[in-house]
């Protein structure tokens, strides 16, 4: 299986090396790793350049700012693998996340996506690329991309991101996801690291935060009624869950 990984980035390059060299640690090598660069002013071009010399099989594509919708739809379109999978430019994927998806859905051809837990953290032990001794850890289900692995067919039947999104665009998907009947599993191991920083879009104080969650509840709410079926309750994500 050929797995593209998209990576959308606006001036991280102080994190960014960390990004790449969790997927060039995988255990399984990806087809490509896609970086959209939305007009960064830092050294995120020099850190790309670094790695592709290394032999990292990355693939620059720049774009105007823009929000992460757009980006990632950029990166879907431009995409040679038939998997597609998702890491921020400041997380980073534990060692053999990519083995276990990969043949989970080997395993389970019938799945559409497979996702995990996500571990957040906020200091990193920079040789060993996890958490580090000390650093504020918990473990827990979200909607997140990093976690995720998608066959690049469903993405084409339900479509990619809605660009009318800042937040919340991956919340969005999940629900189309569901609404289509596509099947998924989540694992119960961790398949992301998540790190919280000062400078995330997270941690900014901004109300399109909690109405871009609410905008995408309500539009698959709408969209649910249109077709005569039921709301999702978003409790039943947990049915979702790999039973081992």
């Amino acid at each position: 299986m050929s797995v593209s990984v998209i990576i959308p980035t606006l001036n991280m390059a102080r994190f960014l090396p960390d990004a790449i060299a969790s997927i060039a640690r995988q255990d399984r090598a990806v087809t490509e790793v896609i970086i959209i660069d939305g007009g960064s002013t830092d050294a995120t071009i020099d850190v790309v350049e670094r790695h592709k010399k290394a032999g990292v099989p990355i693939r620059l594509l720049q774009i105007a700012q823009a929000g992460p919708g757009v980006a990632r739809n950029m990166g879907i379109t431009a995409a040679k693998g038939d998997l597609i999978a998702f890491l921020d430019a400041d997380d980073l994927w534990p060692e053999g996340k990519l083995a276990r998806q990969l043949d989970y859905l080997d395993a389970f051809p019938g799945k559409g996506m497979v996702s995990g837990s996500v571990r957040y953290f906020d200091l990193l032990d920079p040789v060993k690329l996890t958490p580090a001794a000390g650093s504020r850890i918990a473990v827990l289900f979200h909607v997140h991309l990093g976690a995720c692995i998608y066959r690049k067919a469903v993405l084409d039947r339900i479509g990619a991101f809605d660009e009318s999104f800042l937040y919340a665009e991956d919340v969005d998907l999940l629900l189309r996801l569901r609404e289509a009947g596509i099947d998924f599993t989540i694992l119960r191991s961790v398949m992301l690291f998540y790190r919280r920083h000062e400078a995330s879009m997270m941690a900014q104080r901004n109300p399109r935060k909690t109405a871009d969650f609410r905008r995408a509840v309500a539009k698959s709410i709408a969209r649910r009624r249109a077709s005569g079926n039921p709301p999702v309750d978003m409790d039943l994500f947990a049915t979702f869950l790999d039973p081992v």
